[in-house]
C-alpha cells in the first residue's frame, strides 16, 4: 500500500513539473486566471441574476425588459469576442484581459447611476466585456500551454467560478436586501481594482518557450518538434492552414450553428431562472441564494470530472454534457418546494459546468492549434449571437403562454438535438493525433523487436 501511495505522489509531482524541475509555469497562468474568472465573470453574472426580481419591481418594467440587459450584454460581448480573437493573436491574452478588467469594473460602479429603463440596458454593454472575451481570453492563455492536459487545465481554470459560487451567492443577496441592488452592484468592482488589476501584470505570461511546450509532450517524442499557438508539432513541409480554409470546413459551420443554439439554450434558460423561482414559484431570495451556492459546491467537481471526460472521449463525451443539461432544463417544470429546488439546483450546477469548457475543446480537438485565437473567438462571437437571442426570447413566450412550460420544452429539444449531432460530429485534428501516435508506438515496438533479433 504504502508503494502505491509512494508511485501516485511521485507521478502527481512528475505530472506538474516544469523542464526546469519546478512548477511548471502553465500552472501558475491556471491559478492567475482564478482572480480573473471570479471578479470579472462570475460576480457581474450573479449579480445580474441576483437582481432581476427587484429591478423588476424597482423599475416597475416587464419580465422581457428586465431580461433584456442580458440581451444588450451578450450582443456586445458576441463583437468584442470576435475582436478579441483578434487582439490576443496580435498583443497577446494580457491586454484583453486588461481591458476587460478596466471596463466591467467602470461598469459595475455604473450601476449606481441607473434611473430608468434606458439607463439599466446601457449598463450591459459594459457588462459585455464579462463573459465571452474574458472566457476567450482565459481558455485561449491555457490552451497555448496545455495539450495532452488541456481538459484538466480547462476544467481547474473554470472551476473558479464554482469556488466563487460557492460563497458569493447568499453574500450578493444580503448586499442587496441591505445595500440596495444598484449601491451593491457597485461595490463588488473593487476585486476587479484591487485584486485582478496586479494579478494580471505580476503573474500571468502569454506565450511558453519551446522548452516549457515541449513537457506538455514528454514521452511522445519532442525532439524535432518546434512551437506553433501553444502545440508542439513535427517539423514539416505542411503548409499551416489559412483562417478562411478553417472557417470554410463543413466542421467549422457545423460547430458554428450548434454554438449560436447551445447560447440560445445556456442564457435563455439561465436569464429567467431567478425570476421563475422569486416571482412565479415563491422562494425567497435568500433560499434561492443558498442553493445556488450548493449548486456551485457540486459543480466544483464536475469540472474536473467533464476536463476528464472530454480529453478521453472528446465530442462524444460533449454529447454526454448536453444530454445531462437538457434532463437537467426539463427538470425544473417539476420544482415544487424547497426539497426539489435543492435537487434541481444541484443536478443543473452539475450539468451546466460542462458548457464552461467546450470552446477551447470543439477548438483543437477539430482544428489544432492553427489561428487559435481567431477560431476561439469566431465560436465565442458566435455563441453570443444565441446569448443575445435566449433570454429576450424565451421571456417573450412566458408572456406569450402565461409560464414557461412552452419555453423550457424547446430548450430542452435544442439541447438534446445538439448532443446528437456533436456525437456523430469528428474530431478531426485529435483523431490525427491519435493516429500518428498509434503509429509511432507501432514503430518503436518494431524497433524494439528487430534490435531483439539482429541481437
Amino acid at each position: 500500500m504504502n508503494n502505491k501511495v509512494f508511485r501516485a505522489f511521485h507521478e502527481m509531482r512528475k505530472e506538474i513539473k516544469g523542464p526546469d524541475g519546478k512548477l511548471y509555469y502553465g500552472w501558475w497562468n491556471v491559478f492567475a486566471t482564478y482572480p480573473c474568472i471570479i471578479f470579472i465573470f462570475t460576480t457581474p453574472l450573479m449579480m445580474l441574476k441576483l437582481i432581476y426580481p427587484a429591478v423588476e419591481e424597482s423599475l416597475q418594467i416587464s419580465r422581457a425588459d428586465v431580461v433584456a440587459i442580458s440581451s444588450v450584454k451578450f450582443a456586445t460581448s458576441a463583437i468584442v469576442a470576435f475582436a478579441a480573437g483578434f487582439l490576443i493573436d496580435r498583443l497577446g491574452v494580457k491586454s484583453v484581459l486588461y481591458l476587460c478588467a478596466m471596463v466591467t469594473g467602470l461598469g459595475l460602479v455604473y450601476f449606481n447611476f441607473i434611473d430608468s429603463k434606458w439607463t439599466y440596458w446601457a449598463a450591459g454593454i459594459a457588462m459585455g466585456f464579462s463573459s465571452m472575451p474574458l472566457l476567450m481570453a482565459t481558455k485561449t492563455l491555457v490552451a497555448r500551454w496545455f495539450n495532452r492536459r488541456l481538459g484538466l487545465a480547462v476544467g481547474l481554470t473554470m472551476s473558479a467560478s464554482s469556488l466563487a459560487g460557492i460563497f458569493f451567492p447568499i453574500l450578493f443577496a444580503w448586499m442587496i436586501e441591505t445595500l440596495g441592488w444598484q449601491l451593491a452592484t457597485a461595490w463588488t468592482s473593487t476585486g476587479i481594482f484591487f485584486i485582478v488589476m496586479p494579478v494580471i501584470y505580476f503573474v500571468v505570461r502569454d506565450n511558453p518557450s519551446p522548452e516549457e511546450i515541449a513537457a506538455e509532450f514528454e514521452g511522445q517524442g519532442a525532439a524535432g518538434k518546434i512551437v506553433r499557438g501553444g502545440l508542439v508539432e513535427a517539423e514539416t513541409d505542411e503548409k499551416d492552414p489559412s483562417v478562411g480554409e478553417l472557417f470554410r470546413k463543413p466542421t467549422f459551420m457545423i460547430i458554428g450553428f450548434m454554438m449560436i443554439a447551445i447560447g440560445f439554450v445556456d442564457q435563455g434558460f439561465t436569464q429567467n431562472l431567478t425570476p421563475f423561482l422569486v416571482n412565479d414559484l415563491g422562494f425567497t431570495l435568500t433560499k434561492v441564494a443558498v442553493t445556488l451556492s450548493l449548486s456551485f459546491l457540486f459543480g466544483l467537481s464536475s469540472k474536473l470530472f467533464f476536463g476528464w471526460l472530454f480529453d478521453r472521449l472528446s465530442f462524444k463525451g460533449l454529447s454526454i454534457c448536453y444530454v445531462m443539461n437538457a434532463l437537467a432544463i426539463i427538470a425544473a417544470l417539476g420544482i415544487q418546494g424547497f426539497v426539489t429546488l435543492l435537487i434541481f439546483q444541484l443536478a443543473r450546477g452539475f450539468a451546466h459546468s460542462g458548457i464552461l469548457l467546450e470552446t477551447p475543446v470543439l477548438a483543437k480537438h477539430a482544428f489544432g492549434p492553427f489561428h487559435l485565437g481567431k477560431v476561439i473567438g469566431t465560436f465565442s462571437a458566435l455563441a453570443g449571437v444565441g446569448l443575445t437571442l435566449g433570454p429576450i426570447a424565451v421571456a417573450k413566450l412566458f408572456e406569450i403562454y402565461g409560464n414557461y412550460n412552452v419555453a423550457f420544452t424547446l430548450l430542452t429539444a435544442i439541447m438534446a438535438l445538439c448532443a446528437v449531432i456533436i456525437y456523430f460530429l469528428p474530431p478531426e485534428y485529435r483523431l490525427r493525433q491519435l493516429r500518428e501516435q498509434k503509429e509511432r508506438e507501432e514503430q518503436t515496438v518494431r524497433s524494439r523487436e528487430y534490435a531483439n533479433e539482429t541481437s
